[in-house]
């Protein structure tokens, strides 16, 4: 049922950060709740498109993982370690990603960058949906999580990366 406002929103969400050097397939940041990403308990919508602002203008590749669930997939800045068994229960909703070299404003922007996601199959800027976002049966919200997919070793302040996340609802 559509609410008469609008169909859209736009939610931006700041994942906690680690201050360390990271390195290639750690977890960048864990479960970050994305609240009323859907209308309705267990609800449904279209990641349509989705940014990420990141103000310490690090060029990294990351893997997006959207779930019903917000078990994490390990501790920050250590490698993914979640269970087969937690990984399924989590309810992946699909998986997403950061090309830094496909799809960011480096060099436009002084000390800062701005990446598109796009379908982790695709190698450049996309404009098409992105995902089926589902919540869980009690909840409106969904999570995401990241994983650093590049061979560098980029620091952050906690608060660098915000995500912003255009949904149909």
């Amino acid at each position: 049922m559509r609410s008469g406002k609008s169909d859209y929103k736009i939610i931006r969400v700041t994942p906690t950060l680690d201050t360390n050097a990271y390195a290639q397939g750690d977890v960048l940041f864990t479960a970050t709740e994305i609240p009323n990403a859907v209308i309705g308990l267990g609800g449904c919508s279209k990641l349509v498109g989705a940014y990420m602002f990141d103000k310490s203008d690090n060029t990294d590749d990351i893997l997006f993982i959207f779930t019903e669930g917000n078990t994490a997939l390990g501790t920050i800045n250590a490698t993914a370690d979640i269970s087969d068994a937690n990984l399924l229960a989590n309810n992946i909703c699909g998986i997403s990603k950061i090309d830094s070299d496909q799809a960011g404003t480096g060099g436009i922007i002084d000390n800062s960058r701005i990446h598109q996601m796009f379908p982790a199959s695709r190698t450049e800027e996309n404009t098409q949906d992105l995902m089926l976002l589902q919540a869980a049966n009690d909840s409106t919200s969904v999570f995401v999580q990241g994983i650093l997919t590049s061979a560098t070793t980029p620091t952050y302040a906690d608060g660098d990366i915000q995500l912003i996340l255009h949904l149909e609802r």
